[in-house]
């Protein structure tokens, strides 16, 4: 299925009523409190509510929405940005450390992004899709080249990817089926899948001597371990909690695993498979997501507390912590060390999360050494995937409601 290019926003005729008519529309805004002209003027709300603005105009004209700090961008009424009955509306930051070069369509719930290791590619699994969507570089933008899919399966529920390079594949997670699908590096051609013998099989990652791989199973609160050359599953190690991010050791020795149930790492002895150590570095409510190992530290991502946090990997203590914004999703740290991205879905809707709730989301942009706030991207509705590109200079996220990959240049220190 092709696929299109947005300019700011994907933009779609709406209105078809004379231009002398009225005209209403629905406005959701980052900033929420961006401020609307028509035909040069300032404009109210008849309304608002839920993160929603309603808005009447007299007739057709050219619509400015602006706000201090942020670039202006302007639409005629006939033209405006309209996803399910709402006029999205994102600014971008002038002169910020992150410049956006487009939006591109992708297929349902797009759950995470990576650049391929020479930067020619980007992969974008699909939670709702029977596949993988693949985009190529084209300059500073991207084509979308084609779908990836697994031969004489429909499953969806595609989740993450982990690059082997020496062994030139990319292994990719699947929650539906439980299985890990491999494909060529190189030709992207599908080679064989595995099975993790566990249940919602979600993150991937390789020891860094390239041995052994591990994937972990959410449901069945397990960890499943693979040879990496011969494909075979190994061992299944019990973590006593839902596993998601891992990260292994420099030495290959120990495993720390974020345990989704509540703040907490926990540490697996990989020659004993047994638990040696547990991390609490919060109290009360929360959910490690991610765990990034960087010179000697550790970095973990917690959703339920919005935070991203540094740990000593040795002991456990908490070296620093900082509330971000709500729903920490995915974090990532640029290729330098300087940086780290933190994903926010923004706001639960009520109801259910899988609807948009009242806020747009954004990625942050922290220093790595002490966390503090260098930017804030704004997303649409949850941002979710995130990737630096190996070289650093670009930077990629998700919008994981909106089946929207979003593609920025990154000038790292502006």
């Amino acid at each position: 299925m092709p696929r299109k290019l947005f300019g700011f926003v994907l933009v779609l005729l709406i209105f078809t009523t004379p231009v002398w008519a009225q005209i209403s529309f629905t406005l959701k805004s980052a900033p929420e409190d961006l401020d609307v002209y028509f035909n040069n003027e300032l404009i109210r709300p008849l309304s608002s509510a839920a993160g929603h603005r309603n808005y009447r105009i007299a007739n057709a004209g050219i619509l400015r929405f602006s706000a201090e700090g942020y670039d202006t961008i302007e639409y005629h009424s006939d033209v405006l940005p309209v996803r399910n009955g709402i006029v999205g509306i994102k600014l971008e930051i002038t002169n910020g450390m992150a410049e956006y070069r487009g939006e591109y369509a992708t297929g349902r719930q797009p759950k995470s992004v990576y650049f391929s290791p020479n930067g020619q590619w980007l992969f974008v699994p699909l939670l709702e899709n029977n596949g993988i969507d693949v985009f190529s570089m084209t300059g500073e933008l991207l084509r979308y080249e084609r779908r990836l899919t697994v031969p004489g399966s429909r499953a969806v529920g595609f989740v993450e990817a982990m690059f082997d390079e020496a062994r030139r594949e990319i292994w990719f997670s699947n929650f539906e089926d439980n299985r890990v699908h491999i494909y060529d590096l190189d030709t992207l051609e599908y080679k064989m899948s595995s099975s993790t013998g566990g249940v919602l099989s979600k993150v991937i990652t390789q020891s860094n001597d390239g041995r052994i791989t591990v994937v972990s199973n959410w449901v069945t609160m397990c960890i499943s371990v693979f040879d990496s050359d011969t494909k075979q599953m190994l061992r299944r190690i019990r973590v006593g909690g839902t596993p998601r991010g891992m990260a292994f050791s420099p030495d290959d020795s120990l495993l720390y695993v974020a345990i989704y149930d509540a703040p907490l790492i926990i540490v697996v002895d990989m020659a004993r498979n047994t638990i040696v150590q547990r991390f609490r570095f919060a109290t009360g409510h929360g959910a490690a997501r991610h765990v990034i190992y960087w010179e000697d530290k550790l970095y973990v991502s917690d959703m339920g507390q919005g935070t991203v946090n540094i740990l000593d990997p040795a002991t456990g203590t908490l070296l620093r912590s900082a509330y971000v914004g709500p729903n920490i999703n995915t974090i990532a740290l640029s290729p330098d060390g300087q940086y780290i991205a933190a994903a926010s879905r923004g706001i639960n809707n009520p109801i259910d999360y899988t609807r948009p709730g009242p806020d747009f989301g954004a990625v942050y942009i922290l220093r790595a050494d002490d966390l503090s706030l260098q930017e804030k991207i704004w997303g649409r509705n949850q941002p979710t995937g995130l990737s630096f590109s190996p070289d650093g200079r670009f930077l990629a996220f998700t919008d994981f409601l909106d089946q929207n990959l979003q593609f920025y240049r990154f000038h790292a220190g502006r």
